[in-house]
């Protein structure tokens, strides 16, 4: 079961609370992929299908996909600016997706995402922003996961989240400015709190 990745995904609204403890809000989905280590599609397998069905009797909805490393991309499409944007903006959902300026920034590094995985040959539709900014829109007010973490204290999932796609993508020589300074931001801010004795 190491092998296999089934964290929740964008659809799902769920939350770190402690060591070995997700607090799931019920939206949505778990979706998870088999991992391959040569970032291939690893495709379907018993061992993921087994663990699907654990999930299913537990209660769970899940989706199987073929693709881990498209899977990872279409969730940071939601992740990045989201994430980011609340703890930089101090804002929930509903107050990003309400501002102009904000819902701006929100769809800009959306699109910089599809340029991300298109440099590991994944290819997002811009549809599935507007899909994912649809989405957002008719969900209630929402705090990120991110967004708690900087409130409590606790590090961020900064490199994870953010900087991990910003050094795929530049190591393919493409630029990504906006992802790029939010996670110079985070940094900062991530920072500031330790020295406040976070």
């Amino acid at each position: 079961m190491a092998r296999l990745a089934g964290r929740a995904a964008h659809w799902s609204r769920s939350n770190r609370v402690g060591p070995g403890h997700i607090c799931h809000l019920g939206y949505g989905s778990v979706r998870m992929a088999e991992y391959a280590p040569d970032q291939r599609p690893a495709g379907l397998s018993p061992t993921l299908d087994a663990l699907a069905a654990d999930f299913r009797s537990a209660g769970v909805e899940v989706v199987v996909l073929e693709d881990l490393v498209l899977a990872r991309w279409q969730k940071l499409v939601w992740n990045i600016p989201y994430n980011g944007l609340s703890v930089v903006l101090d804002a929930n959902t509903l107050e990003l997706m309400s501002n102009p300026d904000s819902l701006a920034l929100v769809e800009g590094l959306m699109r910089e995402v599809l340029r991300g995985a298109a440099t590991c040959g994944r290819i997002i539709s811009g549809e599935f922003v507007r899909t994912m900014l649809d989405m957002t829109r008719a969900m209630t007010s929402y705090r990120a996961s991110m967004k708690i973490d900087y409130d409590e204290r606790r590090p961020m999932e900064i490199e994870a989240i953010h900087g991990e796609p910003l050094r795929r993508a530049a190591a393919s020589g493409v630029e990504l400015p906006l992802l790029q300074t939010l996670y110079h931001q985070l940094r900062f801010m991530e920072a500031r709190n330790r020295a406040k004795g976070g």
